[in-house]
């Protein structure tokens, strides 16, 4: 079994096998210009890999990817039988600044902008429907173009969320003010399968497409409120949110954060 087929076996997307692979490929490259046993290789060496990374004058951001990827392949070796531990554990980079969420929304906001775009008679209900996801469930982009219709229990008022290889999956209620866009534009699709949104005049439903409905809708949010920026935006802000009325762990969960680690980033983040 190669790295590759381990990644793909574990779900990570066809990106996330590249840049890993090509991540790897520089610390295989140094491990065979210095001749060093992956099988049997220390703490030792791996510190003499990321010397040689911050003397390459990578920055920390990199050297930490680096590192991260490292773990997995480690991990990969011990599954494959060709080592028994992994140095790369509790290793991490000292003075690496996570980006906190900026520019957010006050849910008051964002809930005006939800009723403003829901009355507008020239947008359709699938983007409505999309907003009303973004805004009331939090979803991600990447989640919304996965949405199946099955996910989707109208009679329960809940929507589940699958989970990937960086996230958890969840089931969240649906909001009443939410509902009524969301069914009609069901029932307009009532007779389709599989994705739940989709472009119209097209047959088969395709991340690029979807991307570029999301795309028009937020240049239409700017025309109701310019503080808009985009969809991360607008999850940062529910998350911060959620933040103030539930308790770190319930937040964890209905973000579908793998770490509560990700989710405690939004508590230094505040409204102005």
């Amino acid at each position: 079994m190669t790295f590759t087929h381990y990644l793909q076996q574990k779900g990570y997307s066809k990106a996330t096998v590249l840049a890993y692979e090509k991540y790897i490929a520089r610390f295989t490259s140094f491990t065979g210009k210095y001749n060093i046993d992956e099988g049997t290789m220390n703490y030792h060496h791996l510190f003499g890999f990321l010397r040689y990374c911050n003397q390459q004058q990578l920055t920390k951001r990199t050297i930490h990817n680096l590192t991260g990827v490292i773990r997995h392949y480690f991990t990969y070796l011990i599954a494959d039988g060709k080592r028994t531990g992994n140095p790369a554990v509790g290793v991490f980079i000292k003075g690496l600044i996570r980006k906190l969420p900026s520019n957010l929304l006050a849910m008051a906001e964002m809930e005006e902008l939800y009723q403003q775009y829901s009355l507008q008679l020239n947008v359709d209900t699938g983007k409505k429907s999309m907003l009303g996801l973004m805004i009331y469930q939090g979803l991600t982009v990447a989640e919304i173009m996965r949405l199946k219709t099955d996910d989707i229990k109208e009679r329960e008022g809940k929507i589940f969320i699958k989970g990937t290889a960086r996230t958890n999956e969840r089931t969240l209620e649906l909001k009443a003010v939410q509902l009524p866009v969301l069914q009609a534009y069901l029932k307009d699709n009532r007779y389709r399968t599989g994705n739940v949104f989709y472009a119209p005049r097209r047959r088969d439903a395709s991340e690029h497409n979807v991307t570029n409905r999301i795309k028009h809708m937020f240049d239409q949010l700017k025309k109701l409120n310019p503080k808009v920026i985009n969809a991360k935006q607008i999850r940062g802000s529910v998350i911060t949110e959620w933040l103030r009325k539930e308790h770190l762990r319930q937040v964890q969960y209905m973000a579908g954060h793998k770490y509560v680690s990700s989710t405690e980033r939004y508590q230094l983040s505040g409204l102005e």
